[in-house]
């Protein structure tokens, strides 16, 4: 049954309970009376947890872009976290590394952008230095971060979840939002429950859906090809080396990304538990189809990526293990562009937070995209 507009449900509904709308339900809910709304049966069903799980230390995005910004903060919110014993992390270290000399003045202009973006604890490397840390890695001059760090990203959900909880946040699994309606003094949102359509009325809405994050915002109106919020999806593949001794890499190893930085390209990752993973690929999906099947066979130009940096994996047989999808901004071939996160009353929508192109860094900026949009609505609560 339809309540009445003037006795709202909740102060604000969030869509989404990846790792971003579990942040934002836990940074509101001692604020507000929040509803998290999720079309999964639980959390982080989708992006949150088919990543490579690294906590970026800020390196490559435009200076006072929200991706710098909120990624050096939300690493630092983490590394707090973890001091805690609040989330599973280990600060690990990461190279990059370039394999030719034109790959240098990449490197360069890198260093000096992540200096810039205040990130901490970087050093440069010779062939030579890197050479004692990584036996195995083939470059000659590389950029290493101390403050890189790998995660449990479901330790990270967890944590968000149970203060969410805590707080008195309430969660609606496998319900969809099927329609969302400006009605002063808030918003109704249509939701399928188990199949039935629920009404639920509040005061400011939040769109943390992730690769739908655009059909959630074109519910309210918003013409999201007219403000090229149009999404597209890239999928890409991890791969673990069958045989290949644990003790190969220490830490993370990336090779320099491409100029228009829309991949870091096919890395080498260890998580938690000591094991070391290959990627991810990137490539655009024609159509949004969330099918996360894995490749019957394993691309030459895959191995040829790695063996550029870590030539040893040439003797070993590269299986897929999983496989992720990002939604992007850019369209193939377009320089990178930044996270959207936007409060609409300029657009006649008060109180509604839109989200979209949340990807990397995605994961590491989550808690402090949390505190971000708690910011935007604090004239609500």
């Amino acid at each position: 049954m339809k309540a009445p507009i003037y006795s709202l449900d909740y102060d604000v509904v969030v869509i989404g309970a990846g790792v971003v709308g579990l942040s934002v339900a836990a940074e509101l809910g001692p604020r507000a009376r929040v509803l998290v709304v999720e079309t999964c049966a639980g959390i982080g069903y989708g992006t949150s947890s088919r990543n490579s799980e690294v906590v970026h230390a800020g390196i490559y995005y435009p200076v006072g872009s929200l991706k710098a910004r909120l990624c050096v903060l939300g690493r630092r919110i983490i590394q707090d976290l973890a001091a805690k014993g609040e989330i599973d992390y280990a600060k690990v270290g990461k190279l990059i590394v370039a394999v030719e000399p034109v790959e240098s003045k990449s490197l360069n202009e890198l260093f000096e952008n992540a200096r810039r973006n205040g990130v901490e604890e970087m050093e440069r490397l010779t062939a030579r230095e890197i050479k004692v840390l990584e036996p195995n890695v083939q470059c000659i001059e590389g950029v290493l971060s101390h403050s890189t760090g790998i995660l449990s990203a479901h330790s990270l959900m967890n944590y968000f979840s149970r203060k969410a909880r805590q707080a008195g946040v309430d969660f609606l699994y496998n319900s969809p939002a099927s329609s969302i309606k400006f009605m002063k003094p808030g918003y109704v949102v249509g939701v399928r429950d188990q199949g039935a359509l629920t009404e639920v009325t509040c005061r400011c809405v939040v769109n943390c859906a992730g690769l739908y994050a655009d059909q959630v915002a074109e519910l309210i109106g918003i013409d999201t090809a007219r403000q090229s919020l149009s999404q597209v999806w890239s999928k890409g593949y991890y791969y673990r080396a069958n045989g290949l001794p644990l003790t190969s890499i220490n830490r993370l190893v990336y090779p320099v990304p491409t100029r228009l930085i829309t991949t870091l390209g096919v890395h080498a990752t260890i998580d938690l538990g000591g094991g070391i993973k290959f990627g991810p690929t990137g490539e655009y999906l024609e159509n949004k189809v969330e099918d996360y099947s894995l490749p019957a066979t394993v691309s030459k130009q895959v191995v040829d990526d790695i063996a550029r940096y870590f030539p040893m994996i040439r003797d070993y047989e590269l299986e897929p293990i999983m496989a992720g999808i990002r939604a992007k901004l850019q369209k193939p071939g377009q320089a990178h562009r930044d996270f959207h996160i936007r409060e609409c009353r300029d657009m006649g929508l008060p109180g509604f937070v839109n989200l979209c192109g949340i990807e990397s860094p995605g994961l590491t900026a989550a808690p402090a995209i949390g505190k971000f949009v708690t910011g935007l609505l604090a004239r609500f609560h």
